[in-house]
């Protein structure tokens, strides 16, 4: 004897709602896949070269412009391993800068939040923008020929390689 509180669909009823439920689980883990790979799409860009700023018609900051602009200039730079760096020219050729560390730049493998180092800063006659930066576990050491772009800043290390990668910079006074 059927028991007259036990229901149960035929199983031809079950079959396409247990379906359906697999056929959304599959899609919702392909929807958070698609989504989770497109996010570094979207975080980064794609980088910019010399080419790109020429393109562009950017503007090759010369040495007097350079010397009027950097004294006293406050810099941020996002690097590739998306730290971001801090610092202010000082008028006497000094920097101190700070960086928020995302990739562990020079902090000796250490995981901290905020690394510190102190440099100097130059504009040479060639009419480069040139740094030294004293990290705890590294030196960084380079110089740049800068363009605006708008109201953005490039610098390359090459004028005559066009696919010289260009690092974006913002300069305030």
């Amino acid at each position: 004897m059927v028991s007259p509180f036990v229901f149960s669909f035929p199983r031809a009823i079950a079959h396409p709602l247990v379906g359906l439920s697999r056929r959304l689980n599959r899609l919702n883990r392909f929807a958070a896949l698609t989504v989770l790979l497109a996010l570094p799409v979207f975080a980064h860009a794609d980088p910019m070269h010399l080419s790109d700023i020429k393109n562009a018609n950017g503007q090759q900051l010369s040495v007097d412009d350079l010397r009027s602009l950097m004294p006293g200039a406050h810099v941020t730079n996002v690097i590739q391993n998306g730290s971001t760096r801090k610092w202010v020219n000082e008028t006497n050729g000094t920097l101190n800068a700070s960086s928020d560390n995302k990739g562990n730049i020079g902090s000796g493998g250490r995981s901290v939040q905020v690394a510190h180092a102190t440099g100097t800063w130059s504009v040479n006659d060639n009419g480069s923008y040139c740094v030294n930066m004293e990290w705890r576990a590294l030196t960084e050491n380079w110089c740049r020929f800068m363009f605006k772009v708008g109201d953005k800043y490039y610098g390359v290390t090459s004028l005559a390689n066009g696919a010289a990668l260009a690092t974006e910079f913002s300069i305030e006074k």
